[in-house]
C-alpha cells in the first residue's frame, strides 16, 4: 500500500467509516464546520463595513473613507476562497456563502455598499457554483470519499 493510499485509507480508523444510508451521505456531504471561517469573514465584512459606513466617504466629498472601501472587495475575495477551500470536503460552505452573498447583492444597490461589489459578489457565485460542481465530480469519480464519524 503506497503512503497515499495510507493517508487516504479510512480502514485503519475505525471511528470513521463511509456512509451507507441516504441520511449518511447527506451529512457526509453537507458538513457545516468548514464554513465556519469563510462565513465569519464574510459576516465581519458586512457589519464592519455597514456599522462603520460614512454617507459622505461614499459621495467621494472625504477621503478617509476610500481606503476603507477597498477592504469590502478584499473581505469578499478573502471570505469566497475560503468557502470554495473548504468545499474541497463539504458542498454546505459554498452553499452557505452563495445565500449570504445574495443576500449582501441589495447593500449594493440600495445600501452602503459601492456599486462595484456587486461584480466581486457576483464572480464569487460564479466562483463557489463551480466549485459545487468540482466536488460532486470528486465524489462521483471516487477522487474524494466523504466519511462518517462513529461513535462508540
Amino acid at each position: 500500500m503506497s503512503e497515499e493510499e495510507q493517508f487516504n485509507s479510512t480502514d485503519d480508523d475505525p471511528a470513521v467509516r463511509a456512509p451507507e444510508t441516504l441520511r449518511e451521505n447527506l451529512l457526509a456531504n453537507f458538513k457545516p464546520q468548514p464554513a465556519i471561517p469563510a462565513l465569519f469573514v464574510f459576516v465581519l465584512c458586512i457589519f464592519v463595513s455597514t456599522l462603520s459606513h460614512d454617507p459622505s466617504a461614499a459621495s467621494g466629498t472625504s477621503n478617509g473613507g476610500s481606503i476603507f472601501l477597498l477592504l469590502i472587495p478584499a473581505g469578499i475575495i478573502v471570505s469566497c476562497g475560503l468557502a470554495v477551500a473548504a468545499g474541497f470536503c463539504s458542498l454546505f460552505p459554498q452553499l452557505a456563502w452563495i445565500a449570504l452573498a445574495t443576500w449582501a447583492l441589495k447593500l449594493t444597490q440600495s445600501g452602503p455598499w459601492p456599486a462595484y461589489n456587486r461584480w466581486v459578489l457576483l464572480v464569487g457565485i460564479v466562483i463557489a457554483v463551480a466549485m459545487i460542481f468540482v466536488q460532486i465530480w470528486r465524489v462521483q469519480t471516487g477522487k474524494f470519499q466523504p466519511t462518517i464519524r462513529v461513535r462508540k
